[in-house]
């Protein structure tokens, strides 16, 4: 279900006639999965935009995944991105264990423990001939605590409203997560670990390999510093165009990977958006009852 939003005017969103529909994101619920759409998510000091398109079948070879959590008052947001490498079931596989993963640590706010158990899965994954590179975040409206963990993702890309600037989300990791490794995924003690402040305005780009992996006319691979000169030119005042934008950007390649393979794109941007009352009111139910989830591997 889709349902109008409100939302002030502000320099930092989008104008009126830019609006997108919101998705009826519930406190104590995971939604996402494998499918294609636009999808935008109004949460507690974050709005969140999912831009995904399918190329590929999940039985032939894996494809993208993009999930989202909220926790029992609204306060935490988590997001994964996933790009994974496997078959049908084991995609399917793969997929279904990073969504419990997600319900099983919704409430919290440090992500180590999530880090810690989507490692054993994609090493778990790796056994089984799969491979999933990932990124995982988690967003605390009360302090606008932004973490991020990349497993063998492309880097994420961070804009400041301070200096309006986009920059890179690249650096030598400030922790590790122990434990051990398979072949064929990422060591953990390899994992980019950060650790922000999101002040009002602020926004945090992640996007699937293809975006990265497409080729320009000439036929030289995009990679991350040529996908960076394209996200500097998307105006940063309309952040619901970016996601859009950019991948129309990279249309007319010589071997355009984003018209062959999946290709998500999710952007999240702090706001001054309150906890509701009632989400207070209600955290201890809702605790009680159990995290559910609204999520589709089509």
């Amino acid at each position: 279900m889709r349902v109008p939003v409100d939302i002030d005017e502000k320099p930092w969103s989008q104008s009126k006639n830019e609006r997108n529909s919101r998705e009826n994101m519930n406190c104590m619920e995971v939604c996402g999965g494998h499918g294609e759409g636009v999808s935008y998510y109004r949460r507690p000091g974050l709005d969140v935009w999912v831009l995904s398109r399918v190329k590929q079948d999940v039985t032939s070879g894996g494809g993208d995944l993009h999930l989202l959590s909220s926790c029992a008052s609204g306060r935490i947001t988590r997001m994964l991105l996933a790009d994974i490498c496997g078959f049908g079931p084991l995609f399917h596989g793969v997929a279904t264990r990073l969504r419990e993963v997600m319900k099983r640590n919704v409430n919290t706010i440090r992500q180590a423990r999530s880090v810690r158990q989507m490692s054993q899965q994609l090493s778990a994954a790796s056994q089984r001939g799969g491979f999933a590179s990932t990124l995982m975040s988690t967003y605390f409206a009360p302090t606008r605590s932004f973490a991020l963990c990349n497993a063998g993702h492309p880097p994420p890309m961070m804009y400041r409203m301070k200096t309006r600037q986009w920059s890179l989300m690249k650096q030598q990791p400030a922790a590790t997560v122990t434990g051990g490794s398979e072949p064929g995924v990422v060591d953990p003690s390899e994992y980019q670990q950060f650790k922000t402040t999101l002040e009002v305005g602020d926004m945090v780009l992640t996007f699937s390999n293809s975006l990265t992996e497409s080729r320009t006319r000439d036929g030289q691979t995009l990679g991350v510093g040529g996908l960076l000169d394209r996200v500097r030119q998307c105006d940063s005042a309309k952040p619901s165009a970016i996601p859009e934008t950019l991948l129309n950007q990279l249309k007319g390649g010589s071997t355009n990977d984003v018209d062959h393979e999946d290709a998500t794109v999710m952007l999240c941007q702090a706001t001054e958006t309150p906890v509701a009352w009632r989400d207070n009111l209600l955290a201890p139910f809702r605790l009680i009852r159990g995290a559910t989830d609204r999520t589709s591997f089509t």
